[in-house]
């Protein structure tokens, strides 16, 4: 770690950011706030651009919450070319632990920081919580939010599944067995070609053939459920739902 820079602390928040910033020999030269928005980030960097003109040194950033609340803001000091450091939480606690301070107060936390930049080169938990933040390639940048994204897609078609069995389970159990996967592309497509499960028990049999993907073997296991069909007395308040959730499975 570079001792000889600028360097910047920021507690990071929700909607505000507390910044404070210190020489190399540790005296502190100036503390805000900046709101998390594109202004509020200009701000930020013109103020520092000031500072760097009556302290011309390299700048370097330790911030909580890497990757996390601190987008964008952790790319946008990247871009600027600053070294960037990552505050380990649990390393951060661990050292204040060690050395107490005040109440906690996002004024206070972002001084806490700039003294593990001072400290680092000489106590171990110091330095053990600032780790510094590699540049990936930007094609891994893409990579993780893609993936990110996937699971997030795959978890909520998972939840949306666990719904719909639940209520049909509920409702009518002799429908759900219809079929050992309600994600079945011709139960999703029975499910939802009228507005209201009920109405599934009375379908005729050439209107069953006509639904894509169903067939003379499915439309013979839906006769034999519409023989007996029973409902739960909820049914009309369930129905909408597992509509609503089969409809936007299919999506």
């Amino acid at each position: 770690m570079n001792s000889n820079t600028l360097r910047i602390g920021i507690d990071v928040g929700s909607v505000r950011h507390r910044v404070a910033v210190g020489l190399p020999d540790g005296t502190l030269i100036d503390e805000f706030d900046v709101d998390h928005h594109a202004a509020g980030f200009n701000q930020f960097f013109h103020r520092i651009a000031a500072l760097e003109v009556r302290h011309p040194l390299p700048v370097s950033v330790a911030m909580e919450s890497y990757n996390g609340w601190a987008r964008p803001l952790d790319g946008l000091i990247r871009q600027h070319g600053w070294m960037l450091y990552n505050v380990n939480n649990l390393k951060l606690a661990r050292y204040k632990e060690i050395f107490p301070a005040a109440a906690k107060t996002d004024a206070i936390d972002a001084r806490r920081i700039l003294e593990l930049f001072q400290l680092s080169a000489h106590i171990p938990v110091a330095r053990d919580a600032l780790q510094e933040v590699a540049i990936p390639p930007a094609v891994n940048d893409t990579l993780k939010r893609l993936t990110r994204r996937r699971k997030q897609l795959v978890n909520e078609r998972v939840r949306i599944v666990n719904r719909i069995q639940a209520d049909l389970h509920a409702v009518c159990p002799e429908l759900l067995a219809l079929t050992r996967d309600v994600t079945n592309v011709w139960f999703l497509n029975f499910l939802t070609c009228r507005d209201a499960l009920q109405k599934l028990a009375k379908l005729q049999h050439r209107s069953v053939l006509a639904i894509p993907a169903i067939g003379q073997k499915y439309a013979k296991q839906i006769q034999t459920w519409q023989r007996t069909a029973r409902f739960a007395p909820d049914v009309g308040i369930v129905s909408e739902m597992v509509l609503q959730d089969a409809a936007a499975f299919r999506r």
